[in-house]
């Protein structure tokens, strides 16, 4: 397993989006890396559907879950607003790139974390920002704002495509796409106006409401993990900073309620050290005795943890769920 790990930390340190496949039978804990091509080979949109998720063929059941998948906001348009929506995107820690053809609009000063083209926006719309890309048209104008939705409408995956603009603006827009031959399922998918209805006014409440919407919609495709702290932990133990065999603990599935969601994970070393969380409190005490037995027993496992009212009172909890935990052997 350790070898394979090696690999993952490459492309995670290298902020690449990619996917891993767990085997949940026979041979748990067996892990490949596999591209999004490869996920639709197993029938996994991953346009429409949430990961991480369990899958199922004739034989086996695996646990898909996407690595390193940072969201992007697109920015299209590089005025105030744009600024605005620039900032409070890298407070919440989305990578962030703004499109405008005026270079001065673009420059390092306005937009000093965010990837800026000067281009004209349906040329520059043209390059691939992912599948987990979130597009903001926030123009100077109704031709700019038409040639970023046409481009935008082309891509084959993104997450999300709101325009500003007023009652007007948008209605010419849907008229003009209409036009084009686009149907209205497709039309009707566009965020115009813009943002979560929240009587925005200023341009940092313009960025507040558009942000909430797109977290919104995040939330529908991303599950909860817990990522950063034990990569951390895991790339230590690779380099040999800590000099410890360990445990990946993730929980894989739930039903109830559970303090933590599917795919999120904690690391434990062969001492104990906790790296990263899957709920705290008793559930993890319980999971940490675990992964020591493990690291013992030289192999991979799948535990449940039933939270419900009958048995809560083993570990101390009143949650109400169920949680299935895949334990993985790191070295």
């Amino acid at each position: 397993m350790e070898k394979i790990y090696e690999n993952i930390l490459k492309l995670y340190n290298k902020k690449q989006t990619f996917y891993t496949k767990t085997l949940l039978n026979g041979n748990i804990g067996e892990k490949t890396i596999i591209a999004a091509n490869d996920l639709k080979e197993i029938g996994i949109d991953i346009s429409k559907e949430k990961l991480p998720q369990i899958v199922k063929d004739q034989d086996n059941s695996y646990f898909i879950e996407s690595i390193n998948d940072i969201p992007t906001v697109v920015i299209v348009g590089g005025g105030h607003v744009a600024v605005a929506i620039a900032k409070l995107a890298e407070f919440l820690e989305f990578n962030t790139v703004v499109i405008d053809d005026r270079a001065e609009f673009v420059s390092l000063e306005r937009f000093p974390y965010s990837q800026r083209i000067a281009e004209r926006v349906d040329r520059a719309l043209q390059q691939d920002f992912g599948d987990n890309a979130y597009y903001v048209i926030v123009t100077r104008g109704h031709k700019d704002d038409f040639r970023a939705v046409l481009a935008v409408l082309q891509k084959k995956y993104y997450r999300y495509l709101g325009m500003i603009g007023s009652k007007q603006k948008v209605g010419i827009i849907r008229q003009k796409l209409h036009d084009k031959g686009y149907e209205n399922t497709q039309i009707d998918n566009i965020h115009a106006p813009i943002g979560l209805p929240i009587g925005a006014i200023t341009v940092e409440e313009i960025a507040v409401s558009i942000l909430a919407e797109i977290i919104a919609i995040k939330s529908a495709f991303v599950g909860d993990r817990t990522q950063n702290n034990v990569f951390a932990a895991l790339e230590e133990i690779v380099v040999g900073k800590i000099q410890e065999k360990a445990v990946v603990a993730t929980i894989i599935e739930k039903h109830g309620s559970s303090p933590r969601g599917v795919g999120s994970k904690m690391l434990v070393t062969q001492s104990g050290k906790i790296f990263g969380t899957i709920g705290g409190g008793a559930v993890e005490y319980a999971a940490q005795k675990r992964a020591v037995q493990i690291i013992a027993e030289k192999t991979a496992v799948i535990e449940e943890y039933d939270l419900s009212p009958q048995d809560a009172s083993k570990l101390g909890m009143i949650c109400g769920g169920r949680v299935k935990v895949l334990f993985e052997l790191v070295n």
